[in-house]
């Protein structure tokens, strides 16, 4: 389908992580020994794609008992036409397709993989053909498929890619890559790009539920001991359900609404009739309202097992010091390493709390999220979303901040803002657990065809042709990062405005992380030769002045 709204991009988002700046210098020349690297995929177009979810999580291979997520990977791309300033790309089309990863490992297809597409009309009471996915886009394949420009979003889509983790040759896989290309209207090739479509369905479930696992865990009727494992674990779950609750009262409800259960839910998946968790609980995943008097599911599912005693630690889920021990239960866990991004050190405790936090009945799962300004404000980065209060950091700085009110009143959700030039911050950033660089080689496959090296898109000449010098213009309010800058910022130093310079370079100007350069880079500096600095390196005054104030 072809663009008719356009926008205007200007060029690729600095980080939350580090605002890369160059060293110090005043009347420098304006040639730089070494230039900062092109971007690697050159031309007059470019396409910046990404994944909607860092992790999409699902049942797995088995459908015929109950199903809490389908397969669901949404796919978002923009579309920039280069130049000073970079315009509005219209009259394209985009498409999505498989591609070989960095090990050659290619999913083409889903259907022989999973039997979700023989329950899926019982499950979500929808006709869909086998490799299609419940909003009708189909799983990436050999041949391209069209992508939908979203005018409301800004942004061209894919939604519901019913992808699996596991390739064609069967092996696991949960970051499969597609490859997403632009054409004009003649068909002729504009940009190309890459993206991850991660997916997995890693739920242990099995070390509490599986049949003989843990005598707390057990049914009343007793274990299952079905012989297919994922059956065995699923079919004990219900037993268990049931042992707690009574679904009678609304069996007339679920009937009007399409599902015919029996008076308990392990009768009626024993019957071949499997069950979808979301029919009575609501799940703001699936656009699933739930039944009056039933909690979310993302309420019961972590307020119940937070207090739960891990059976190989000793200790409740919610006081677990590690998420091995509780979150990767459930959550893509020691195979995925769903949370694989720049933040990768970081424990989900610090970020979004213990279960018995998330699972808060004031809470509104997938909504309420921890925001990039809870960490990142004022010039610090936080190990911790919370603050002393253990309440969710608040701050009135907004140069790292989410945008208010997306997707909806009150809410501030990073997957849905946008930033420098109307780019969506995953654009440049990549998506939430998987921000660039990332520890999986093939989600910094996009960067470095965007750039020239691995890691959040900070290089103006990805959109730019050549680099605007700015004062404070680029993303987050920084100022450009190339030889320019060196034969410039002398003029925006001097009398005292230096000053604004503290709040990436640190209260003494002797660098901090948000300086930090993101590629080794060379300069030529007045009176001091050349400056290299590596990769890493936080630019300080005293690099190429003695501070501040000082020649």
């Amino acid at each position: 389908m072809k663009q008719g709204v356009s926008f205007l991009v200007l060029g690729g988002l600095l980080s939350l992580m580090s605002c890369s700046v160059g060293g110090g210098g005043d009347n420098g020349s304006t040639t730089p020994v070494t230039p900062p690297p092109p971007p690697a995929q050159s031309g007059s177009y470019i396409v910046t794609a990404w994944s909607e979810l860092g992790m999409h999580c699902i049942d797995g291979k088995d459908y015929s008992i109950f199903a809490v997520l389908p397969p669901y990977n949404t796919l978002h791309a923009q579309v920039v036409q280069r130049g000073d300033p970079p315009a509005a790309a219209t009259g394209v089309t985009v498409t999505y397709q498989a591609i070989a990863d960095t090990t050659g490992s290619i999913n083409t297809s889903s259907a022989g993989k999973t039997n979700f597409w023989t329950y899926v009309r019982t499950l979500f009471l929808a006709n869909v053909n086998p490799d299609v996915g419940l909003t009708g886009n189909p799983v990436q394949s050999n041949t391209p498929h069209p992508m939908t420009y979203n005018s409301a979003l800004g942004a061209w889509e894919a939604t519901a890619i019913p992808t699996l983790p596991y390739d064609d040759n069967g092996n696991r896989n949960p970051y499969p890559m597609v490859k997403v290309v632009v054409k004009d209207a003649a068909g002729n090739t504009l940009a190309t790009t890459t993206a991850v479509l991660a997916v997995s369905d890693e739920m242990t479930c099995s070390t509490c539920h599986a049949s003989g696992s843990n005598v707390a865990a057990e049914p009343s009727s007793g274990w299952e001991n079905n012989s297919d494992a994922a059956k065995d674990v699923k079919l004990n779950i219900l037993k268990k359900h049931d042992d707690r609750w009574d679904i009678t009262s609304y069996l007339p409800t679920l009937q009007g609404m399409g599902y015919t259960y029996q008076s308990s839910l392990y009768q009626t998946a024993k019957a071949g009739t499997p069950i979808l968790c979301a029919a009575c609980h609501g799940s703001n995943a699936l656009s699933a309202a739930g039944l009056p008097g039933i909690h979310p599911l993302t309420q019961d599912m972590h307020t119940l097992h937070g207090p739960v005693i891990n059976p190989s630690t000793g200790t409740s889920l919610d006081n677990a010091t590690t998420p091995y021990a509780s979150c990767y239960l459930c959550h893509p866990g020691p195979q995925t390493k769903c949370q694989r991004g720049a933040m990768n050190k970081t424990a989900c405790y610090d970020c979004h709390g213990n279960l018995s936090k998330v699972g808060a009945a004031t809470r509104q799962g997938w909504l309420d999220l921890p925001s990039c300004q809870m960490c990142h404000t004022g010039g610090t980065r936080y190990t911790s979303t919370f603050d002393s209060t253990g309440a969710w950091r608040s701050t009135t700085d907004t140069t790292f901040a989410t945008n208010p009110d997306k997707p909806s009143a009150g809410k501030s959700l990073y997957r849905y803002s946008v930033g420098h030039g109307g780019l969506y911050c995953s654009a440049c950033h990549g998506s939430q657990h998987a921000e660039y660089p990332s520890l999986q080689p093939n989600d910094n496959v996009y960067s470095t065809n965007l750039q020239g090296y691995a890691g959040k898109i900070v290089e103006c000449t990805v959109c730019h042709v050549s680099a605007p010098t700015t004062q404070n213009g680029g993303p987050h309010g920084m100022h450009n990062i190339d030889q320019g800058w060196i034969s410039q910022h002398r003029q925006y130093a001097s009398n005292g405005g230096y000053s604004k310079c503290a709040y990436c370079h640190g209260a003494t100007y002797q660098g901090t992380p948000l300086s930090a350069v993101a590629t080794a880079r060379t300069f030529t500096v007045n009176d001091n030769g050349t400056k290299t600095f590596a990769a890493g390196h936080q630019v300080s005054c005293y690099d190429c002045h003695n501070g501040p104030t000082g020649d």
